[in-house]
């Protein structure tokens, strides 16, 4: 006779948000039971500090563990310590914009601006919001401020005072908004100060400056895109490092999955496909409109790429390994790149095939 495993998800819906539960339970040879439960999402990839990095991963495992047998205080405290921290770290990186904004909240006598390391949760919720890193949620802003005051709780003399009890229903918010959070920053990758958004795959940043475009299962892989439109000008520099079997898709004119253009960069040597720009007129279709010469890129891994768009020159322009590339419609007529590009549309990547890798990224956009 062998062992059973029956797998049981469950969402529970709280004033905070959905919770999760990923829970197995292997009936065991001689009556015994094991259960493994998940509580927590664990999408982190949008810390590129490998160190805080695992020292959340071990708190999210503990709340696995502390939330399953009831542990009421400890889920809530550790649960809005990691949502604190998380907050922190994303907004050390925005540090000067978050300070020029209106919003920033003055100190306790409203005469000066409160010192940035003494930015509350709530606070930096609302920053990180006017920032477009976080989504507005209108009760949000109240949740965390109240969750703050639960986290306080953590002194028992704090409690006292506020006469707050802390039962199953306060873990399960502060567990629904934790998650709910972490789900809305990881649709975020950061690469330096600049945000794109994931479209597809499980693209990230990682700690060596890398953008990593993975192999997923959708035909796009590893998609990512600016959060802001191009309207004036933007450029980009980096090093592709383009396996034989790759493609790289620099995105431009973004309306949805099925509406945009791109310059493809094809490495794979048996091939048919030249590099081109192509038309995607519904998702997962994509057609030549305009073919590039070169035709391939050189045969060489690592590739270094400038991109330059300029609307007030009028400038579309690539090039690749220090070589310009142009462009002709398919009757071979020379066509200039600029033409195909139009102001307010977000640009991106996306590989195909399998994994490409973007080092010494530089990105310079102007509003």
């Amino acid at each position: 006779m062998t062992d059973h495993a029956l797998h049981v998800n469950l969402n529970r819906i709280t004033n905070g948000g959905i919770i999760q539960h990923a829970i197995l339970v292997r009936l065991i040879v001689g009556g015994s039971v094991e259960i493994a439960t998940q509580v927590t999402a664990k999408h982190l990839d949008f810390i590129d500090d490998v160190d805080l990095r695992l020292a959340l991963t071990q708190r999210l495992n503990e709340l696995d563990r502390v939330f399953l047998v009831n542990a009421h205080y400890s889920t809530v405290f550790v649960a809005i310590g990691a949502l604190e921290g998380i907050f922190k770290h994303v907004a050390a990186r925005y540090k000067s914009e978050i300070e020029a904004l209106k919003s920033y909240p003055k100190d306790h006598k409203g005469k000066k601006k409160k010192d940035f390391e003494r930015l509350t949760i709530d606070d930096l919720y609302v920053l990180l919001r006017d920032l477009d890193i976080v989504p507005g949620i209108d009760e949000y802003p109240s949740l965390y401020k109240l969750f703050r005051g639960y986290r306080n709780c953590i002194h028992a003399q704090a409690q006292v005072r506020k006469g707050w009890e802390i039962d199953i229903g306060q873990a399960q918010m502060a567990l629904g908004l934790l998650n709910a959070t972490l789900r809305n920053l990881d649709r975020n990758v950061f690469v330096g100060k600049h945000v794109f958004e994931k479209i597809a795959g499980a693209p990230y940043y990682d700690s060596s400056r890398v953008l990593q475009l993975r192999v997923g299962e959708s035909p796009h892989n590893s998609f990512v895109l600016l959060k802001e439109p191009i309207t004036r000008a933007f450029s980009a520099r980096f090093d592709a490092d383009l396996s034989p079997k790759s493609l790289l898709n620099f995105v431009f004119d973004y309306v949805d999955e099925g509406n945009f253009q791109m310059l493809r960069l094809d490495r794979r040597p048996n091939s048919r496909y030249p590099n081109a720009v192509l038309r995607s007129t519904q998702k997962f279709v994509w057609s030549e409109v305009l073919l590039a010469t070169p035709r391939k890129p050189p045969n060489k891994e690592m590739l270094p790429v400038e991109i330059e768009i300029d609307f007030d020159k009028q400038v579309f322009s690539l090039v690749v390994d220090g070589d310009p590339y142009t462009f002709s419609d398919l009757s071979g007529k020379q066509k200039n790149l600029f033409s195909r590009v139009h102001k307010g549309k977000r640009v991106g990547f996306f590989n195909e095939v399998a994994p490409v890798m973007l080092s010494n990224v530089v990105l310079d956009k102007l509003a």
